[in-house]
């Protein structure tokens, strides 16, 4: 407990309330414009006459793996014993054991205490616990009822323990957090990449953060040679009749090692993957920035937040968890394999980029590391900015992402970027919702800068947030706010303006290279319209299939009054979360199976390990999948088959296909595409014609099977001119294939995939959203109409451009002699995110390490595993028969 300026002791509760007294403040002096940069921050010094207990290094002094090696020796051989340090008066639970159940927050325990700890207890604990202070964790089976009457000779050996070193410099909260089982190795950070053993800012804070004093619940009833008893719970006896042996206590769900055989062919793999030349990227383990004291950043990774906001699957769950499917919907299960949470790791961006530095690899009015820091400042948003802060006036490069060495001065701004769009971007950038949108456009948007003694400040949606546990973990305030819910949250990374660049590198023009915000303002679902649907309640949705809707959870799960009593415990109203209707799952998904697929199959490669280190559940990629294909078939784009007849021996069909989502379709980087397959068959069941069909590698064919020369805009020997599909409202032939999509020429005339090339726009047919107007909503800039209109012939076409969101195309197919029906039209819209041409390109454009590993990824990738057996993603599909012979 600290001291008030008049000298009265503040609790760490009153501390809390200080700082949400102060928020209100800040936002006041911010609006003054009166605000200084913060300090580095100070920490107290180790409590006078006393010494650090620890008898070797800090671990803030050393690496993990010596601190570990020297912590593990030290329990392995009880040297805590050995130095006579004070312990429990005997084996206590943690919690009552009912039906079968133990409700304990840890096993049954015996704990020791180092001098330093005693002394500050012996001191009511007020004031912080000196650094070298420890706190060791005996655990046993429970209940501790198995032990009543054992002598010391008697007692077991602990079958685990978890132990606490205080050490301020480490982190915000003060201390390293570790858990050790006897033959246990020391952590790394190689596949299949478990969450680690010891560490500072660990899951142990989901439930110390509600310890009113120093993150921690101690007290002197527990320990011989003090008066008082440690609390008893009900113990009903049915762990008489259970079967032996020992107790799963839960510790850690990803605690785990591959079997020798996965293990060998693991190596084998990346091994295979190492002669290719293939780099792996760096274990998402590495991805950590705990929340610091001494100089706090202005984002933390995402492994700070999953203690409380993952799913529960505990005995004192379930919570943003379903049973008995072990499906976990909390933020931080579902967020990780979104596209977002992948997006630092994202092999088809990184293979972009060299793209890029290889068209634009010299200096001019852009320079290649201007490059590279613009393109990370969206993928790498954390790291980027972080970097920004740190080292003023330099440039984020690529060459930074992968570092890994603790050592390195951008150790931090590497793992922050890995981490990709992580909880702390969203959840702190300022409301713009008055600000002009070019001044935010292309990721420049602005978060709440950190308070004077460090705070970060994260806004969530719902009203009288329980700040307690997040301050006291982290040093983050939670606050209510409006604009989190509206669309112009995702406006800034979601308008994407950029600079069209010469041979020269020098800057010759702008463009929006995504526009996906500012067509969802030039539709029927724009804030403000009254038919109103904000990009969240597509892609942030509060049900689940099969599951009571809206969906009503607890936001986080931290150690409240629901858990069982324990000593020096924030009072409950500090502590307590409610449990809130209209949860927003944190799927943040479009339809880019192609890329999740990549981290399913080659997880190792990329980093990521399948196993949630809070729930145990290992099917969150997988569940992201199922999402995504059902946004594919039933949020997309809808077909219909339209006026199929016959009139002698031709056969006339009209496909109608509606745009579902509040964009265009496809939307986003310009070289996603949808189209068009019609086959018509006869009565035989032969194939009589056919537009946009494929062969395996997803290039279209005609109807003999061979690629068009429109695939990869092969040059047309009459004109010289590179061949494309234009839009089409009629197609007659099976080299005619309708192809929603966008295509741009560079400054060579070409047609290019550079988003730093974007000169000419020859077509763009993407599907319009419902309600689009050619001049847009009132107050819509010119500027903004433009990069929201269809180009090429589509802009003439009527039934395109009505605002209904629709297209038809009219096929009329001319039946060979000699076929006989009933006919039977079928007609399918598929999708790709990463059509061949694109791919051609990469592999064309440049050969480096990210190139390199998309080949690798694309050459191996099992697409019969996947919804995309053949390189497309089916969306709709239909089919009628005619009925007649000729």
């Amino acid at each position: 407990m600290q001291s008030s300026p008049g000298g009265n002791p503040v609790s760490a509760g009153e501390r809390f309330q200080m700082r949400m007294w102060w928020v209100v403040s800040f936002v006041c002096l911010l609006l003054s414009g009166c605000v200084t940069n913060s300090e580095e921050g100070q920490f107290p010094a180790s409590t006078p006459g006393h010494t650090p207990d620890l008898p070797f290094a800090l671990p803030s002094t050393v690496s993990r793996d010596e601190f570990e090696s020297n912590i593990y020796a030290f329990l392995n051989n009880f040297q805590y014993r050995e130095l006579g340090w004070a312990k429990d008066k005997r084996v206590r639970d943690t919690g009552p054991f009912l039906d079968g159940t133990y409700y304990g927050t840890h096993p049954a325990v015996r704990v020791y205490y180092s001098p330093a700890v005693i002394e500050w207890l012996k001191g009511g604990r007020v004031g912080d616990i000196p650094d070298g202070a420890v706190i060791v964790k005996e655990q046993y089976n429970p209940p501790s009822a198995r032990y009543d009457g054992l002598t010391e000779s008697q007692l077991p050996a602990p079958g685990d323990w978890t132990v606490m070193v205080r050490d301020h410099r480490g982190s915000r909260d003060g201390w390293f957090w570790v858990y050790f089982e006897p033959g246990q190795a020391i952590d790394n950070n190689d596949p299949p990449f478990s969450y680690p053993n010891s560490g500072f800012g660990e899951y142990c804070l989901r439930c110390h953060s509600s310890a009113d004093e120093q993150h921690t619940f101690v007290d002197l009833s527990n320990i011989e040679g003090f008066p008082g008893l440690p609390l008893v719970y009900a113990d009903d006896g049915s762990w008489k009749n259970q079967p032996g042996g020992d107790f799963d206590d839960d510790q850690h769900p990803n605690g785990r090692a591959l079997p020798p055989g996965q293990l060998r062919e693991l190596k084998e793999f990346l091994a295979q993957a190492q002669a290719a030349g293939v780099e792996s990227l760096p274990g998402v383990t590495t991805d950590t920035v705990v929340a610091s004291a001494l100089s706090p950043t202005q984002f933390l990774s995402s492994d700070q937040c999953l203690s409380c906001h993952s799913g529960d699957s505990s005995a004192f769950g379930p919570n943003m968890f379903f049973e008995p499917e072990n499906i976990d919907v909390s933020p931080f299960g579902e967020w990780s394999w979104s596209m977002m949470g992948l997006s630092g790791r994202d092999p088809i961006f990184y293979a972009q980029l060299d793209s890029e530095m290889a068209l634009h690899d010299h200096d001019g009015e852009l320079t290649p590391a201007e490059i590279q820091d613009t393109c990370l400042s969206c993928h790498g948003v954390m790291g980027q900015r972080q970097f920004h802060i740190d080292h003023p006036g330099e440039l984020f490069t690529q060459d930074k992402v992968t570092i890994t060495d603790p050592s390195s001065p951008f150790a931090t701004d590497a793992a922050l970027a890995r981490d990709g769009v992580s909880c702390t971007v969203c959840h702190q950038i300022e409301d713009n919702r008055n600000v002009p949108l070019q001044q935010i456009q292309t990721g420049r948007f602005q978060v709440t800068p950190l308070g004077p003694d460090g705070t970060m400040t994260l806004q969530g949606p719902f009203s009288s947030p329980t700040g307690f546990p997040m301050f006291n973990a982290l040093g983050t305030l939670p606050v209510q706010s409006d604009f989190i819910s509206t669309s112009r949250l995702c406006a800034s990374c979601h308008t994407v303006f950029l600079p069209v660049l010469d041979e020269n590198n020098n800057i010759i023009d702008h463009v929006y290279e995504q526009s996906t915000y500012l067509e969802h303002v030039n539709s029927r679902y724009r804030d403000g319209s009254p038919t109103q649907v904000t990009c969240q309640q597509c892609h942030m949705p509060d049900s689940f299939p099969g599951k009571p809707s809206p969906l009503a959870f607890k936001i986080a799960n931290v150690e409240d009054q629901s858990y069982p009593e324990t000593t020096n415990r924030e009072p409950d109203a500090d502590i307590e979360v409610a449990i809130r209707p209209g949860y927003r799952r944190h799927t943040l998904l479009g339809i880019n199976q192609f890329a999740l697929e990549m981290f399913n199959q080659f997880p190792d490669l990329l980093g990521v390990t399948d196993v949630n280190f809070m729930s145990g559940a290992t099917n969150g990629l997988t569940q992201a999948i199922l999402y995504s294909n059902d946004l594919a078939r039933n949020q997309s784009a809808g077909l219909e088959l339209l006026g199929v007849a016959r009139a002698g021996s031709t056969l006339y069909a009209t496909v109608r296909v509606t745009n579902l989502t509040g964009h265009r379709f496809p939307s986003g980087v310009g070289f996603r595409r949808a189209f068009l397959e019609l086959v018509v068959r006869d009565g035989a069941g032969d194939i009589v014609f056919s537009s946009g069909s494929t062969n395996s590698d997803g290039e279209i064919v005609d109807q003999n099977g061979d690629v068009l020369p429109t695939e990869f805009f092969e040059v047309d020997p009459a004109t010289g001119q590179q061949r494309f599909q234009p839009h089409h409202e009629r197609i007659t032939r099976d080299d005619q294939v309708q192809i929603f999509e966008e295509l741009v020429k560079g400054p060579d005339g070409r047609f290019t995939t550079s988003f730093l090339s974007i000169l000419t726009h020859v077509k763009d047919n993407r599907l319009l959203p419902i309600g689009w107007t050619l001049a847009g909503p009132p107050g819509f800039e010119p500027e903004f109409a433009e990069a929201t209109a269809p180009k090429g012939n589509a802009a003439n076409d009527p039934d395109f451009t009505d605002g209904t969101g629709s297209d038809d195309v009219e096929y009329e197919v001319a039946l060979p002699p000699g076929s006989s029906g009933p006919y039977t039209v079928s007609a399918r819209m598929y999708y790709q995110a990463i059509p061949p041409y694109y791919l051609a390109d990469r592999f064309g454009d440049a050969n480096g390490s990210g190139t390199r590993r998309l080949k690798f990824l694309v050459d191996n990738l099992d697409v019969a595993r996947t919804n995309f057996p053949t390189w497309k993603l089916l969306v709709d599909e239909g089919s009628q028969t005619v009925v007649g012979s000729r």
